[in-house]
């Protein structure tokens, strides 16, 4: 995985005090015995500390100090200072096709994962070619700033692709608004992707299917209604967004082949359409969850989690005159 600058801190353990312990820039903040209450209270603390100075940081680099020049920088008036005879730097690009991002990468209001990466690479970009003109800009400065991905952020071959594809995406943008010449994404997609075994970048292992055998060793210990949930979703293929969203307004049961079709799916955006085929053994499975409302969830947490506390009640061996109370 890519080392990004917005990854929170962990919830490690310290072996030698047995207490719950995070670090934050280098200093470390012990929380208390680890696994402790008091310990997850105080590191939700830490993480929302951490959150805000991330937040004015980011803020800070992103932004210009004055709110009058943030709004007055639009792509209309870059084209306009452009047609004067004026270069627009890579900082004015940023500030515009940041605003761009943050538009463009939302699905049901809420920002995506996309605009928070190319964050990324634009952070980055900036830290040497701030005050670049965009003409400027060409497949040897791209390349240079790749092989800085490589030595100083240690990121992937894989996403160091991607992360040019990208900044490769922002100038194609900035020729579209009529903000650059053109020529100039043409001349950066010129620039190859990095091969395997021949480049420094480190290499990551694919993504691989979970065997079989660890499911199945995995399943006594889940909760009933979440190892239902793992069997429909092995006998379907759905990913698990789909499985956790499912409701019974979802499924057209008029043939032998049941069919479900999520709300929302990931590529949606796409156009494209996402069918799901629930054969007889998941039908089986699936109708000790459907007498809930059409509209409602079929696998309810709130359930799930009523059903493990009465199971762990069942098998209490202490009065209930001792010990912690039910609720």
């Amino acid at each position: 995985m890519p080392r990004l600058y917005h990854r929170p801190p962990k919830y490690c353990r310290h072996k030698g005090t047995k207490q719950a312990i995070v670090s934050v820039h280098g200093k470390r903040i012990y929380l208390g015995p680890y696994g402790s209450p008091q310990s997850h209270a105080k590191y939700q603390q830490v993480l929302e500390q951490w959150q805000q100075e991330r937040d004015r940081i980011t803020s800070a680099q992103s932004l210009p100090a004055s709110p009058d020049l943030v709004t007055s920088v639009t792509a209309q008036s870059l084209r306009e200072k452009r047609r004067t005879g004026s270069p627009i730097t890579v900082n004015e690009l940023v500030l515009v096709y940041r605003r761009h991002t943050r538009q463009y990468y939302r699905k049901n209001g809420q920002l995506t994962r996309e605009a928070s990466i190319i964050d990324d690479v634009i952070r980055f970009l900036r830290k040497y070619h701030a005050t670049t003109f965009l003409d400027d800009f060409g497949p040897v400065a791209l390349d240079e700033l790749r092989s800085k991905m490589i030595s100083e952020l240690d990121w992937s071959r894989k996403h160091i692709n991607k992360q040019v594809s990208r900044l490769t995406r922002m100038f194609k943008w900035a020729a579209e608004k009529e903000l650059v010449a053109p020529n100039v994404p043409a001349a950066l997609g010129t620039l190859g992707g990095l091969r395997k075994g021949r480049s420094a970048a480190r290499e990551t292992d694919g993504v691989k299917c979970v065997d079989d055998s660890i499911v199945d060793q995995t399943r006594p210990d889940l909760p009933e209604i979440v190892a239902d949930m793992v069997r429909l979703q092995r006998l379907t293929g759905a990913r698990p967004g789909e499985i956790c969203s499912l409701r019974p307004c979802d499924l057209d049961r008029s043939a032998d082949i049941w069919i479900y079709t999520p709300p929302e799916h990931k590529t949606e955006h796409y156009e494209k359409e996402r069918i799901i085929a629930i054969g007889p053994k998941a039908q089986k499975l699936l109708k000790n969850y459907l007498s809930r409302g059409p509209e409602q969830f079929c696998f309810s947490p709130a359930e799930s989690e009523r059903i493990r506390r009465e199971t762990i009640t069942a098998k209490r061996t202490t009065p209930l005159s001792c010990g912690n109370r039910t609720g």
